[in-house]
């Protein structure tokens, strides 16, 4: 039985949207990280999910008119990580929700089973710009410490570069864009071996503390063909290193809905490390000193993105530029 969103939103989140975000969100936004998946792509007697509600073009439509009244919205939509998905039908899936919006785009699907002729022959279909590997399906076995090959095969890139592809890239190992290793092969990627791929680190490189993009922007800022998402960055020092030491036009909004950053919570820094809250991991908390209601991760994400921005000195230029601006021009109509 498919399981469609429930949009959990309430007047403390709408008290947030008009106060604090109604006056900074642009009029017209393009999402470059939003997860579109559907159960019935998941093989018989897969176990329930939990983690991911059945999102489709409509689920995210109607979550925007209530997440961001009165904006034009189109996406950048991004296959699921769920291992045994069924990757043709789930890549078809996408297909037909493209036709729904012809200004909307797609990176498919691929884990290291898929083939280079199937890659090619689907990135060419309407609509599709990129490959979404994940380390999920990391040939490692581990997909905590996997290389990017390991989830992303050389032939793969192979194609990625024929094709002049995107690839949005959610970097794994425990230093993310800070790991020696991951910085040598996007440093070898970009600069020599696949010069024609465009790549988009998800999550500001992965950096949902201070310190890993802290470490590396130096270094990934030389990098040719680099762009990067904010998608459910919670804290503002990682938004804000990329607002003071990168180019603001190779940054992209993305919410990374729908069941990442729609609930109630967000992802907080612990020193160099970070984690998932929602009510469920403090039920008995108490709060004497404050309003203890919590709002909606994507405008947790949204407050630290406005106060990074304010801190940073963005004008509008600036800020239409990371909300729609940068995407347009990348992905043209």
């Amino acid at each position: 039985m498919k399981r469609t969103p429930r949009i959990d939103y309430t007047g403390h989140d709408r008290q947030i949207w008009e106060e604090e975000l109604e006056a900074f969100v642009p009029r017209r936004i393009f999402d470059a990280h939003a997860h579109l998946f559907w159960h019935d792509h998941l093989p018989a007697g897969h176990p329930k999910l939990t983690a991911w509600c059945d999102a489709d073009d409509a689920a995210h439509r109607r979550w925007a008119r209530r997440l961001y009244p009165g904006r034009e919205m189109h996406y950048l939509y991004l296959g699921t990580p769920v291992p045994g998905i069924d990757v043709g039908r789930h890549n078809e899936f996408i297909a037909r929700q493209l036709k729904k919006d012809p200004r909307s785009r797609a990176n498919l699907l691929v884990t290291p089973a898929c083939t280079p002729e199937t890659i090619a022959a689907t990135a060419r279909r309407p609509g599709f710009v990129g490959l979404k590997p994940y380390r999920m399906f990391s040939v490692n076995g581990n997909p905590d410490t996997c290389r990017i090959h390991e989830f992303f095969p050389e032939a793969q890139l192979e194609v990625a570069n024929e094709l002049g592809l995107w690839v949005t890239l959610h970097l794994s190992r425990y230093h993310a864009a800070a790991d020696r290793d991951n910085l040598r092969d996007l440093t070898r990627y970009t600069t020599r071996r696949y010069p024609r791929i465009k790549w988009i680190l998800a999550h500001c490189a992965r950096s949902f503390t201070y310190w890993p993009i802290r470490e590396s922007v130096e270094r990934l800022r030389e990098l040719p063909n680099l762009f990067y998402d904010l998608s459910a960055v919670c804290d503002v020092r990682p938004i804000l290193t990329l607002f003071q030491r990168e180019d603001f036009r190779r940054i992209f909004f993305g919410s990374d809905g729908i069941s990442p950053t729609f609930f109630r919570g967000g992802y907080f820094a612990l020193g160099r490390s970070w984690l998932t809250l929602s009510p469920a991991h403090f039920s008995d908390a108490t709060f004497p000193h404050c309003d203890g209601r919590p709002i909606l991760a994507i405008y947790e994400n949204l407050l630290a993105i406005k106060q990074a921005a304010a801190i940073a000195g963005f004008g509008r230029r600036e800020i239409d530029a990371l909300f729609w601006g940068n995407a347009a021009r990348e992905f043209p109509a």
